[in-house]
């Protein structure tokens, strides 16, 4: 059975689709022949995928943050300096002050609230005084996976250890505002 009963025109194509193809395929006619367009799978980039950012989050917190405690702007900075490589650099120019502090640009990643909020509701985080994250102690021993192989997130594991426990919440907030001289 078609839905709806007739082809639309679409240029010189004639489109037609059952409810079972909306699903799978698209059926698309045209000079006499059909092709067809079948869904699958879209591959999402690693450093999208919520189990990575919860992965890096717990590596923020767990190795660049004091008492496993981090505010949500200083983890939005260090996430997006975990991206890639070249974010990477220029963060690390910027904290061997080589650049000032506002020369490192970063986003509000979306991918990392959903993180978050995946990682509060499998409870490895909790919220703190309503505007920090804390690691839980199921957060450590999931922690403690992640670090028993060390092939996993190696970039990320060094980069966090070479900057330490160094940025602040006070330098997290000077990177974000935008001081008039």
């Amino acid at each position: 059975m078609y839905w709806p009963a007739r082809p639309y025109r679409i240029g010189s194509c004639a489109v037609r689709w059952s409810l079972s193809d909306a699903r799978r395929e698209e059926s698309h006619y045209c000079g006499g022949s059909a092709f067809r367009f079948t869904r699958r799978p879209m591959a999402i980039a690693a450093e999208l995928r919520p189990d990575w950012k919860m992965g890096a989050m717990l590596l923020i917190l767990h190795l660049s943050s004091r008492a496993g405690k981090s505010s949500l702007r200083r983890l939005h900075i260090l996430n997006w300096a975990l991206r890639s490589a070249k974010n990477r650099a220029e963060f690390e120019q910027v904290r061997d002050h080589q650049q000032p502090l506002f020369s490192f640009q970063f986003r509000f990643e979306p991918a990392l609230g959903r993180a978050i909020n995946l990682a509060v509701g499998e409870q490895y985080v909790d919220w703190v005084g309503g505007d920090r994250l804390q690691i839980t102690a199921k957060g450590k021993r999931w922690m403690a996976e992640i670090l028993k192989d060390e092939t996993v997130m190696q970039e990320e594991r060094d980069f966090l250890t070479r900057i330490g426990k160094d940025i602040t919440e006070t330098i997290a907030t000077e990177m974000i505002t935008v001081k008039a001289i």
